[in-house]
This record gives C-alpha cells, sequence and structure tokens, in this order.
C-alpha cells in the first residue's frame, strides 16, 4: 500500500471516471491524501461527478509518471462527508482552499474510495503489481 500512496504523492493529478446514463465520463481530479487504507478525493456538490458517484459509486481513475508507469485504481465511492477530513483538505490544499474557503462551505464535499483495487505498471519487462486495500 504504501507503494501505492507514494506514486499518487508524486502523480496527484488523476484522470476519475465515473458513469452517466452508460457513457463513461473521465475528468482531471487532485488526489489529497491516504488515511486509514482510505484514498481521499474532493469536489463540489453542484459538479456532475458528485451526482453521477450518488446514482453509482463505481469509479475507476489513473495518473502516470514523467517515466510513462501508470496507475490504475478501481473502487465505489463512499460519500462520507467527513469534517475532519474537510479541515484536513483546506489546511493542506491551498487550491482548494481559494476554491471553497472552509471546510463548512455547503458546496465542499468530500468522499473516499475504500476497499478498491489497483494494478501498477510500466514498460520495463516486469510483471504488473497488483494492490488491494
Amino acid at each position: 500500500m504504501q507503494e501505492l500512496i507514494e506514486f499518487l504523492n508524486e502523480n496527484s493529478t488523476i484522470y476519475l471516471a465515473t458513469t452517466e446514463q452508460g457513457q463513461a465520463r473521465v475528468r482531471p481530479f487532485q488526489f489529497q491524501f491516504e488515511q486509514e487504507g482510505r484514498l481521499w478525493l474532493c469536489s463540489s456538490r453542484h459538479k456532475a461527478v458528485y451526482a453521477q458517484l450518488q446514482r453509482d459509486p463505481r469509479l475507476e481513475f489513473t495518473c502516470t509518471a514523467k517515466n510513462m508507469a501508470t496507475l490504475r485504481v478501481k473502487g465505489e465511492a463512499n460519500l462520507d462527508d467527513d469534517m475532519a477530513i474537510k479541515r484536513r483538505i483546506i489546511e493542506e490544499n491551498g487550491l482548494v482552499r481559494s476554491i471553497y474557503g472552509s471546510a463548512d462551505n455547503p458546496e465542499f464535499i468530500v468522499f473516499s474510495v475504500d476497499h478498491g483495487t489497483a494494478i501498477m505498471f510500466d514498460f520495463s519487462g516486469n510483471p504488473p503489481k497488483t494492490f488491494s486495500f
């Protein structure tokens, strides 16, 4: 799990996929952090991604390092709007703070990916690494 988290911390721009009416929807996102085995992300209550995850919590995201090593994570969104997590994100992420101002902004939502699977691969010829969390 530690290798997975280090990769996400170094490559925090991810591309998150959800579904809407049977169609894939992908958009750039920012990985926030891991806490107690949960991968945390945030968004706005009024964005389409929030409604999509409410209807169907299945998601997948990917990110790639400069050397083209790639990580793909699959799981389900846990729409756990945890105030302590919101405060931590606001304190640690200036961009998010500039958008939402404070943790108690009703627009600001957080969610985690729990109990997922991940695969990390590159072009070294070595077999892919798999993770479960």
